[in-house]
């Protein structure tokens, strides 16, 4: 009898448990991005009401007709709630905001062609693992699927739904937005008003809204106002002309001045780089700038530093290429004042649907196939920084002052984890190491010295492999930044101007801000002590009273120093054109700029300063 009735209590049992197993199973799988990425979690953990809804047409289905193409359609539904979470932690994990669609599929394929320049054989075997997982996963998900819907009757399943909707709505429409649950979202903020999205769906909506804004933003900018400003710089002849430096360093970000493993060696690194470069000779102030970007897409950081337009979006950049040439930009006002402009990117180089284009009209190009670099490959450029540096100053630029360089650095770029080179004492040693093998590598490390000379023994000594990821992200910063204080203390000229800056703050760091460091050096102490008028403070060392400047500001802040530079220290600055501290609208990239008085006095309002 006792063994009959204990039969009889786990037979009616069994179907409960299924339920509420595959029930909880597939409530908790939206939430497995959240918990393994950056990606905020929903307030509402554990529940999910896009699982419940779709658990809800699974059971009132069971034993209908249409009990399979609804099953299958809920499995359907599962899987696209899993995958938009999987999309929108990818995205935040990279660049710190949610995803729009609209802007997100621009880049896809810089993306891909990333991911196969990253890719290593200890990342293919765990990209197998995960493949594996994920199909285990929805294996998985399809039993769960099947199971509520066969143990529904007999677990009482329409029961314990409705018990969990009474719960959850006034969860979701009442308690929750009035709580102010949930991170707030800058993503799909248009106002002062708090953003908060709490659910997949929320979310989903957001990101359309948000498409729908960037695509009429886009349309309008055919007929907006434009701002020409810029044009009026076509007016200015400069008779001292220094040679100019925008050095932008890859994923140098003030995380470095936060985070707490990284804080006080970066300020030991800038206060030995500061102390070598000031007993050459050399000023220094320093600010922070604001990126438009966190974590990659660096190519949008550089356009709104030539262009003087904040270029946050991919679909604004890809708009700007379409006639790049009518737009007044940093390199073309150089040009015209007799400068020789080159530009250094290492990184660049053809691919299938990416075509390297020299969309600023420099005079000379140097990209990844122009460097004549034989020796061992380093890093996701082949040719280290040092080599690279040197090797378009010895080509291109010794005795053709005044000329104007921009170097986009490569050995500073995620994810640290391809080594450093050897620093030699000449840069030509590289091709002359006899081949690319590893006898090769092995002769320059002996003819070398490790880089690392401005961070301290116990953090160069230990195999850069073993150490951890903040940690491998700080060397790397350190070796370019021997390697531009180096270039700066043996080969630039007297005189040059040297805006040193990160491009944006790394990606795999929780970051909470776009802010970089921004430097500013010179031997010329006049032009140095302009910036330091504007706030800028002394040295290159952190310190919290920075101000903080926009990328986009840095055009017109370089063209009003040099313009002062020339009137001379004493002269009147009445009339110098004024730095526009916000850029100006992104209309100009998009229409042909007119040069009236109409325009230059808006520039001047938008300006906000005499």
């Amino acid at each position: 009898m006792s063994d009959r009735w204990s039969s009889s209590l786990a037979s009616s049992l069994r179907p409960t448990l299924l339920f509420g197993g595959a029930l909880a199973g597939l409530s908790l799988l939206p939430f497995v991005p959240s918990v393994v990425t950056p990606l905020p979690l929903s307030p509402y953990f554990p529940l999910s009401v896009e699982v419940l809804v779709l658990a809800t047409v699974l059971v009132y289905g069971a034993g209908t007709r249409w009990e399979r193409p609804l099953r299958r359609g809920v499995l359907v539904g599962v899987v696209l709630v899993v995958g938009y979470q999987v999309y929108d932690a990818a995205v935040y994990t990279a660049f710190r905001r949610h995803g729009i669609l609209y802007e997100d599929l621009e880049f896809m394929d810089n993306l891909l062609y990333f991911a196969s320049d990253v890719a290593t054989w200890a990342g293919a075997a765990w990209a197998g693992l995960g493949l594996v997982g994920a199909l285990a996963l929805a294996e998985a998900t399809r039993r769960a699927v099947w199971a509520i819907q066969r143990t529904a009757p007999a677990a009482g399943g329409r029961g314990v739904l409705l018990a969990v909707h009474l719960v959850a709505w006034p969860l979701v429409l009442v308690v929750g937005p009035a709580q102010e649950w949930g991170t707030e979202s800058l993503t799909y903020q248009t106002s002062n008003e708090r953003v908060r999205v709490r659910t997949v769906a929320a979310k989903a909506w957001a990101n359309t809204q948000a498409s729908a804004r960037l695509a009429t933003m886009l349309d309008s900018l055919d007929t907006m106002p434009v701002n020409s400003a810029y044009s009026a710089y076509d007016a200015l002849r400069l008779e001292r002309r220094p040679s100019v430096y925008l050095l932008a360093v890859e994923s140098y970000g003030t995380l470095l001045e936060r985070h707490p493993d990284l804080r006080d060696p970066y300020r030991d690194l800038m206060r030995r780089m500061q102390d070598t470069l000031a007993a050459d000779g050399w000023h220094m102030a320093s600010a922070r700038a604001e990126a438009p970007v966190q974590g990659g897409r660096s190519w949008l950081a550089i356009a709104s530093l030539l262009t003087g337009v904040q270029v946050d979006r991919q679909v604004l950049y890809n708009r700007f290429l379409e006639r790049p040439d009518r737009v007044p930009h940093l390199v073309r006002f150089l040009k015209r004042q007799g400068y020789h402009t080159v530009a250094l990117q290492p990184f660049t180089f053809e691919r299938p649907g990416l075509p390297t284009r020299n969309i600023y009209d420099f005079d000379v190009t140097l990209y990844r196939d122009d460097l004549a670099y034989a020796g061992p490959a380093y890093g996701l450029a082949d040719a280290p920084d040092q080599y690279s540096l040197n090797f378009a100053h010895r080509t291109h630029l010794a005795g053709r002052a005044p000329y104007f360089l921009f170097f986009e650095t490569v050995d500073s770029h995620a994810l640290w984890n391809y080594g450093l080179p050897p620093v030699l004492p000449d840069w030509r040693q590289f091709n002359e190491a006899g081949g690319a093998g590893s006898e090769a590598r092995d002769a320059l490390e002996q003819a070398g010295r490790p880089p690392g000379a401005l961070l301290p023994d116990s953090l160069t000594r230990p195999r850069i492999y073993d150490q951890p990821q903040s940690t491998r992200y700080l060397r790397h910063i350190a070796y370019d930044l021997q390697v531009i204080r180096d270039y700066l203390l043996d080969t630039a000229p007297e005189g040059s101007l040297v805006l040193l800056l990160g491009d944006h703050q790394p990606p795999l760091f929780g970051t909470e801000n776009a802010e970089v460091p921004l430097h500013v050096l010179s031997t010329d102490a006049s032009l140095v002590e302009s910036v330091r008028a504007r706030g800028f403070t002394e040295g290159l060392r952190p310190r919290a009273e920075r101000p903080r400047v926009r990328q986009e500001a840095l055009y017109s802040l370089l063209v009003r120093l040099l313009a002062r530079h020339d009137r001379g220290p004493a002269a009147d600055t009445t009339g110098l054109p004024p730095v526009q501290p916000q850029g100006v609208a992104p209309s100009l990239l998009v229409q042909s700029p007119t040069d009236t008085s109409a325009t230059g006095d808006a520039g001047r309002r938008e300006a906000g300063r005499p």
